[in-house]
């Protein structure tokens, strides 16, 4: 038992070592940059989407829901904001925000693309065309995805009305969705990191040579909203330094640090992979 543990904690420094020599760290800057250059366009593309599948209320209720389960700290200063553009009328889908959402996540998903390439060990062969067609496949599949999963907030109160009318009392268990909101947030970024790994690099690996990476990122994911809340409540100096504009920072260098530990899980299964025996089993 005492002989794994160092083996273990061999394996994440020589992932960390991968990950700066691989150039993760401007890398995920350029991640964070974009996601938050992004983030209101994305938000009334998704409002509009969503008035184009029914109502633009799912789109509300998708994003009250998401800002439930991020850092208060976080999204406090920008919540105001978020809200307010959902309530604004959307003409429809094809309107500069769209082409300003679909532009600024693209380059936020190349970059995403470029990090799990380096950190797999492989060199990309798609053509430019097929890569661009990529990125606008992640960008408006995330956003129909959203929609999507929008609705499973509606069905959920009703399936409950539904168990408990066959199941006296469950009711008592799911009141409401606070006590599912963290479950589905999880899983939601789960499938998310799962897509990711699977679809951006420049070859297709298989659902178990990404799980230890998948789930490393879960949990320091985890730990860092834990530990970045704790911070910013007792020990921020974001706002000394930056003033109003602390909030916005703040975001940001939390989607950073969030994007680097994205890209290091990709570093942690390469290194996984060549110590397990297997060499170069990932690139083939």
């Amino acid at each position: 038992m005492t002989s794994e543990q160092p083996s273990f904690v061999r394996l994440l420094v020589e992932a960390t070592h991968r990950l700066f020599a691989d150039e993760a760290v401007p890398l995920a800057g350029n991640i964070a940059f974009r996601t938050v250059f992004s983030l209101f366009p994305f938000l009334i593309f998704l409002t509009a989407l969503a008035g184009f599948f029914g109502t633009e209320d799912q789109a509300e209720l998708l994003v009250t829901y998401l800002l439930s389960v991020a850092p208060e700290q976080l999204v406090r200063p920008m919540a105001g904001e978020i809200k307010s553009i959902l309530t604004v009328p959307r003409t429809g889908l094809l309107s500069i925000a769209a082409a300003l959402t679909i532009w600024s996540a693209m380059a936020g998903v190349d970059s995403i693309r470029v990090g799990l390439n380096r950190a797999y060990d492989l060199k990309e062969h798609r053509s430019s065309l097929k890569l661009y067609l990529l990125n606008i496949a992640f960008v408006v599949g995330a956003a129909v995805f959203m929609v999507a999963f929008s609705f499973l907030l509606v069905v959920l109160p009703i399936a409950v009305n539904v168990a408990d009318k066959y199941v006296p009392g469950a009711r008592q268990n799911f009141e409401t969705l606070v006590q599912l909101r963290y479950p589905l947030a999880i899983s939601l970024l789960y499938l998310g990191l799962h897509i990711a790994h699977r679809t951006l690099p420049a070859k297709r690996l298989s659902f178990l040579k990404v799980q230890p990476g998948v789930l490393l990122t879960m949990i320091v994911w985890v730990i860092l909203t834990a530990v970045f809340s704790e911070w910013l409540q007792n020990f921020n100096s974001f706002a000394s330094t930056y003033a109003s504009l602390s909030g916005f920072f703040a975001a940001m260098f939390f989607i950073y640090l969030a994007a680097l530990v994205l890209i290091f899980g990709g570093e942690f299964n390469r290194v996984l992979d060549l110590r397990s025996g297997r060499g170069t089993g990932l690139p083939s």
